[in-house]
């Protein structure tokens, strides 16, 4: 109903997903060997800022949804953007974990991670890649009330 809170949740919404895809990108493109000069610790730094991100794409989202939610559940193009979400963020937790069980920590200037990880880093990519356009497709697919 108003139009400037509208586009405040948008705009909320749509930086806190550069943020954290932002930082999911980035560590996976490390992980598959980019910028190996770059320490993953550096990336420890960033789960702080990244999870602030989250939830305010989380409270957002919520608001945004509050406001057409019967159809926004009847929407696949809405589902599918939860189910990437919920997918991605399980493949990101992995991906941590198969980082801290590298037998040799990859560091900076080392070889790349094990076979393991750059799949998990890649599958987490396609993930929030599959949520990103899921959500744009939504603008183009809901009824609004």
């Amino acid at each position: 109903e108003n139009m400037i809170v509208y586009y405040s949740l948008l705009a909320g919404h749509a930086i806190g997903m550069g943020v954290v895809v932002g930082f999911v990108y980035m560590l996976s493109a490390r992980v598959l060997g980019f910028g190996l000069d770059i320490p993953l610790t550096v990336f420890d730094r960033l789960y702080h800022l990244t999870w602030t991100a989250f939830g305010i794409n989380f409270a957002t989202g919520m608001l945004l949804f509050s406001a057409n939610p019967r159809n926004l559940l009847e929407n696949p193009p809405f589902i599918l953007k939860l189910t990437f979400i919920a997918l991605g963020g399980v493949a990101l937790w992995a991906l941590s974990r198969s980082l801290q069980a590298e037998p040799v920590p990859v560091s900076a200037g080392s070889t790349s991670a094990s076979a393991r990880s750059r799949t998990l880093a890649l599958v987490t990519i396609l993930l929030w890649t599959a949520a990103i356009v899921s959500g744009r497709i939504i603008a183009y697919t809901v009824k609004y009330v």
